[in-house]
Formats: C-alpha cells, sequence, structure tokens
C-alpha cells in the first residue's frame, strides 16, 4: 500500500489529502495548527506542529514516505526550502502542488511584505490588513500603526496574542475564519474606514478576486504582495493525474447511502437561494424555485435561454470559493464533478443546505416534483438506489394527480 505524507497547508492541500484518503493508500497530513487539524478527515493521521528541516528529515526516514506533498501556502518560502532538503536527506520523492493564480486589477505591486510596509510609510489613512499574523512585526515600523493597521487575523489564540504582544490595540484586531466574499470585505473596509487594502497575491482560493473587487467599490487603493518569483510545481488536476498514474490509484467507491428525506413544507419566501450552473435542469430548478424564494442567485458563465427569461440575479462566471457564504440554500448543477463536490464541501463546512445533482449522497436535502392546484400543493420525492425506477414511479404519480385534478384549477 502506497504511503504519503501531504504538508496541508491550504485548501488545495485538504482537497488532495481528501481525494488520498478516499484511494486505498495510507495517508498522513502535516498541519502547523490545531485548527488546521480540525479541517481535515478523521480517517487521517495528522501530525498538528511546526517542524524544522532536521525534524522533517527524521519524520521521513522513520516512516519511508513513497512520497510528499508540498502543499504550503505560495508565500510560505522556507517551509518549502525545508521540505525539499527534507526529502532530498532522505531520499524521498517530492511533488510541489500549486495554488493557481488569480486575476488581479489594478493594484501597487510590491515584490515583499517589507516593501509593503516601505508603501504604507508614504501614505495615509487606515489600513485592512490581510496578509496574516506572521509578519505583522514588520507594519510595527510604520508611525501611528496603532491608529492607522488593522490586522485581519485567524481567530486563534496564537494570532491573536501575536497581535497583542506587538501593540496593535484590541478594537483593531479582527479575528475571524475566511472565506470573505466581495461584500463582506468592503462592509470591514467601510466599518473602520479603510482607503488601503494590503493582501498577498493568493489566487482565487485565497479570495483575492473578492478583496479587489471590494477594493475597486470602495474606490481604495490595494497593495499585492507578488508572489516568490521561483515558483514551480503543479496544480491539482495535474497532480491527481500524476499520482494516479504512478500509483495506480483509485478512489473507493462511495457507499450508497441509503437515506429516507422526511417531507416538511418550509416558508422561504425571505431567504436567498444560490444556483451553480446554466442547464436545462438548472432552468428547471430555478423556475421551481422562484415563486417561493426571496431571491435566487445564478451563477454560471453560460446558459441556457430559458434561464435568461427569469427574474433571478445573473452572475456571468464559474464558481469560486466563498460563493456560498450568506445564502440560505445551495444548488450544485455545474457541468463539472470537481466543481459540485468544490460547492458541497464549502456547504458542510459552512453549514448551508445543498442538493448536489450529480451526487445523491452528498445531498443534504432534495427538491421535489411539484403539482401546484391553486392553493393545494403537492410535493413528490424518493430515496434509495434505484433512481430510475423512482423516476418513473414519481413520473406516474405526478399524471395521476394531474390527471385527477379539474381542469381550471390547474396552474
Amino acid at each position: 500500500m502506497p504511503n504519503f505524507l501531504v504538508f496541508a497547508g491550504t485548501s488545495e492541500g485538504r482537497r488532495i489529502v481528501e481525494w488520498l484518503a478516499g484511494c486505498d493508500v495510507h495517508v498522513c497530513a502535516c498541519v502547523a495548527t490545531d485548527y488546521g487539524k480540525s479541517l481535515l478527515p478523521e480517517n487521517v493521521e495528522v501530525l498538528a506542529e511546526r517542524l524544522d528541516e532536521e525534524q522533517m528529515t527524521a519524520l521521513l526516514q522513520a516512516f519511508q514516505f513513497d512520497c510528499v506533498i508540498d502543499a504550503t501556502h505560495p508565500y510560505a518560502a522556507v517551509a518549502t526550502k525545508n521540505i525539499r532538503a527534507a526529502c532530498a536527506a532522505a531520499d524521498t520523492r517530492y511533488v510541489r502542488l500549486l495554488r493557481p493564480a488569480g486575476v488581479t486589477g489594478d493594484c501597487v505591486y510590491v515584490e515583499n511584505i517589507q516593501q509593503a510596509a516601505d508603501v504604507l510609510n508614504v501614505t495615509t489613512g487606515k489600513v485592512l490588513l490581510t496578509t496574516g499574523s506572521k509578519d505583522l512585526h514588520i507594519f510595527t515600523q510604520i508611525p501611528n500603526y496603532q491608529e492607522r493597521i488593522f490586522p485581519r487575523v485567524l481567530p486563534t489564540v496564537e494570532s491573536i496574542e501575536r497581535c497583542l504582544a506587538l501593540g496593535y490595540p484590541v478594537k483593531n484586531i479582527i479575528a475571524m475564519q475566511g472565506p470573505f466574499t466581495r461584500e463582506m470585505n468592503g462592509a470591514m473596509m467601510r466599518q473602520i474606514g479603510a482607503g488601503v487594502l494590503v493582501t498577498k497575491e493568493s489566487g482565487d482560493a485565497g479570495g483575492i478576486s473578492e478583496k479587489l473587487g471590494a477594493v475597486q467599490d470602495a474606490g481604495a487603493i490595494a497593495i499585492v504582495v507578488g508572489r516568490p518569483r521561483e515558483e514551480t510545481g503543479m496544480l491539482y488536476e495535474d497532480l491527481v493525474e500524476l499520482l494516479a498514474y504512478d500509483f495506480a490509484l483509485r478512489p473507493k467507491p462511495r457507499p450508497q447511502r441509503e437515506t429516507a428525506y422526511f417531507p416538511v413544507f418550509v416558508d422561504w419566501s425571505a431567504s436567498r437561494v444560490i444556483l451553480f450552473g446554466g442547464s436545462a435542469k438548472a432552468a428547471h430548478w430555478a423556475a421551481t424555485l422562484l415563486p417561493f424564494c426571496g431571491s435566487l442567485t445564478v451563477v454560471s458563465p453560460q446558459t441556457v435561454p430559458e434561464l435568461e427569461t427569469l427574474e433571478a440575479i445573473m452572475i456571468r462566471r464559474p464558481y469560486r470559493r466563498g460563493d456560498c457564504a450568506g445564502y440560505d440554500m445551495v444548488l450544485a448543477a455545474a457541468d463539472n464533478r470537481d466543481v459540485n463536490h468544490a460547492i458541497y464541501e464549502e456547504c458542510t463546512l459552512e453549514n448551508v443546505p445543498v442538493h448536489v445533482a450529480d451526487a445523491p449522497e452528498e445531498c443534504s436535502f432534495h427538491l421535489p416534483e411539484l403539482v401546484r392546484m391553486g392553493s393545494v400543493i403537492v410535493g413528490i420525492s424518493a430515496s434509495g438506489k434505484d433512481q430510475k425506477q423512482a423516476k418513473a414511479l414519481i413520473k406516474e404519480i405526478r399524471s395521476r394527480i394531474e390527471a385527477a385534478t379539474p381542469q381550471p384549477e390547474k396552474e
């Protein structure tokens, strides 16, 4: 059985750990904090502590891993250097998992954190600092930093204690866990009166697009710390393909969940619903939900004509991590299994009800077939392994109900 070690410091790292855990392999993950450990699957062995090069080498030599995957943050240059050196010392295969870069607009680009602080030195006004807690000491060089700088950090004891030890006042510390939407970033900037936002170019997974969108909305300035220039490795899809080929990996079949869904009629008139996908099925769902929900947002780069005629909010782009925040119900009907699964994962973490078109086992609820007769609404649904038989039965029941309904009352 292949034996893998993943340094899982990013959302892509968690994703590759989950994929490996679904194959017939042994996988161990290294993260820096207990919070990072809590995000990983329970059936994965996790080491939650920071390791130096010597400790990493000892770990690799002790457990004889077949492959080490470096999925640390793009800016964790020291960690990547130590992992590479440890793999060389232990003669262990090393693979770097890259985070795809995000699309950026007009910004002030700098090469490192120190340069970002230098730029702030010649500006005025309040700053929303979203570069994490590691480099907070550099910004203490700025005159009046206690009044100007509002650091947004993870809500961990370590992060908050570091802020306080460096002299950042409690009223300036924003301790929250993302992802953050464009609207939430904008609300934070308005709340503190920030005219500048500092961020790392951490890709769409790191929320760069949402940050820059908020800056644009506020008419503010974005200072972007560019990525290390010598960054090599593989994107998630390419890495999965490589590992599957080199180690003959195949995900284990998921057990079909035998779940009976209890029918409940709920008032959704004040609820926000988001639908991902632009197919005919998505159009059918949208038309079904619109009379019942407060608002419906459709996210898809392309849509069928039937969707264009509906009174829904249209966002013409692919899904991005964080899109589900703030919604009461999510429907995943994208024409891509990985995208739908990513939506399911986000909803599971945020405890948002989700229906996934191509994976019944990932649904927390099902949309019934509706028959509406004036003020009477009949919902028909089914669960079980034989979906074809269930759909045929639903169709038969619906036709009988419609046939028994007086024609003037049908809608």
